[in-house]
Parts: C-alpha cells; structure tokens; sequence
C-alpha cells in the first residue's frame, strides 16, 4: 500500500541557495562541501500537491509530479524518504538541480593509468562523456583519502551523477562502477 505524502516547490530564489562559501583551509574542504547533497524542509518551500509514494521518483525526474498550473515544469531536486516529501523545483534550470561538483567515491577503473597522490590532489583534467548529455563536459579529476571528485568548469546537471560515467583522459576511458 502506498502512502500520500506532500509535494514541496523550493522557489529558485530560496535563501538556501544564496549561502555564503565558507572559507576552505584545503581542496579537500572545499571539494567535500560542495558536492554535498542539499538537504530541504518543509520551512524551505510551499506545499504544492501530494503524491503517492516517494519510491516512484527519481532526482531530476519531470514526469509523474502531476501539479499543474505552473508556468515552468516541475522537477525532483530531493526526496525525503524518511518524511515521505517530495521536493520539486520549477524549470531545468533551478539551483537545485546544478552542482559544481560531483563525489565519486571509490568507484573508479583506473586500469593502466597511474596518476601519483600529488597529480590527484592537484587535479587531473579530465572530460566527461555520459548518455545524457551529448557533449563532453571538461572538469579536473581529484582524489583524497579514498573518495574521487569531479569539479566541473560549469555547473552541471545533478542527475549526471546518477548515472554511470565515462572519464576521458588522454583519450584512455576511466570507468565509474
């Protein structure tokens, strides 16, 4: 049986988005901050419609939100599993649907390539291929402790994240598992 829960807009002019960057003592820092996920609440939004059940969405998903009336499309930018909210942004191009920067984690094919530790910390260029979009994405490869990051130039769509990943470097491919 599955269970209503809200539909939460966050408007794209949400204080949540005009945070100040705090001052990083290190790329490390800075890296992991940005490429933490936004967390929303109820206080950051307005209630616009009510769903049926949060496991039939994805982030970045369009379809399915089913609240009319709105002069752009709506978009998943998070879901609250635990409070069973849907949190939806207003056209391709909200806030909540970009990052600068995407944690990989451990989940790299590095295969014949070897970069030292210093080389990872400083940055790797790097482009990125995926099927969602059509053009490479040019962005600096890093790694700290066991985590890899993707900085991008220009921010991208989160949902690119979501999906597996092609790291081209000099031409040789670095799979994401």
């Amino acid at each position: 049986m599955t269970k209503k829960g809200q539909i939460v807009e966050i408007p794209a002019s949400s204080p949540i988005y005009r945070r100040e960057l705090p001052r990083f003592h290190s790329k490390k820092d800075e890296l992991i901050w940005k490429s933490q996920k936004k967390e929303y609440s109820l206080f950051d939004g307005f209630l616009v419609g009510e769903h049926q059940g949060v496991g039939n969405f994805k982030i970045g998903q369009r379809k399915g939100i089913n609240v009319g009336g709105k002069k752009e499309p709506l978009y998943v930018i998070w879901i609250d599993e635990k409070e069973n909210r849907l949190f939806v942004g207003a056209g391709d191009s909200h806030p909540g649907l970009l990052t600068s920067v995407i944690r990989l984690g451990e989940n790299l094919e590095l295969s014949d390539i070897n970069f030292s530790k210093e080389e990872l910390e400083n940055g790797i260029d790097v482009e990125v291929s995926t099927q969602i979009n059509e053009n490479k994405i040019h962005s600096k490869l890093y790694r700290f402790d066991n985590s890899f990051f993707l900085e991008f130039e220009n921010k991208v769509s989160v949902i690119i994240g979501e999906h597996p990943l092609d790291i081209i470097y000099q031409n040789k491919i670095i799979k994401t598992t």
